[in-house]
């Protein structure tokens, strides 16, 4: 058997780094009314925080993916799948960018700004219920369908790693030597 080829190092970091980011993210604005009412703003800070830090380490991630191969399907991986694969992943990276470029306006017209301890950015905008309303549904929607395709995502590693019994997922655990 040939021998698998495996993600460099830094594309590995970059992966869980992100999707620990995004799970976090997302947890802290499905729990924010569960916190007391005394840190609603330190919870939307920090769910804005992790938001913006996916952000810039998608930015990194897709220059490090552009300038870097990343190992390929197995050979007996049919068209379609390779198909379904390329757009889950492409649509992974692209709401990884548009879910927190819509929470920024978000954030802001709901009259926040962001602390970053040292120093804050206020919002330029007054509190605009009219115009976050909307919003905050389109990055909600957008959040549950990031969800929904890294969940399938998860499916997918699983189903080559337990059905199929090749190294996909093992491609994204073992950095290359």
């Amino acid at each position: 058997m040939a021998q698998t080829e495996h993600f460099d190092a830094t594309a590995i970091a970059l992966h869980w780094t992100i999707a620990g980011l995004i799970i976090a993210a997302f947890t802290l604005g499905l729990t924010v009314d569960e916190f007391p009412e005394g840190w609603e703003h330190a919870v939307v800070n920090v769910h804005a925080i992790l938001g913006a830090s996916v952000l810039l380490l998608t930015f990194a991630r897709v220059w490090w993916r552009l300038t870097h191969k990343p190992p390929p399907l197995p050979p007996d991986v049919g068209p379609v799948m390779r198909s379904l694969s390329g757009l889950v992943h492409f649509l992974l990276y692209v709401l990884m960018v548009l879910v927190p470029l819509i929470g920024v306006p978000t954030l802001l017209y709901r009259g926040r700004g962001l602390d970053f301890g040292i120093f804050q950015i206020p919002s330029p905008f007054e509190r605009s219920r009219e115009i976050f309303g909307p919003l905050t549904e389109i990055h909600e929607l957008a959040s549950y369908a990031m969800i929904g395709l890294a969940g399938a995502h998860i499916l997918a590693a699983l189903y080559h790693h337990f059905i199929r019994k090749d190294e996909v997922l093992l491609q994204m655990l073992r950095a290359k030597g």
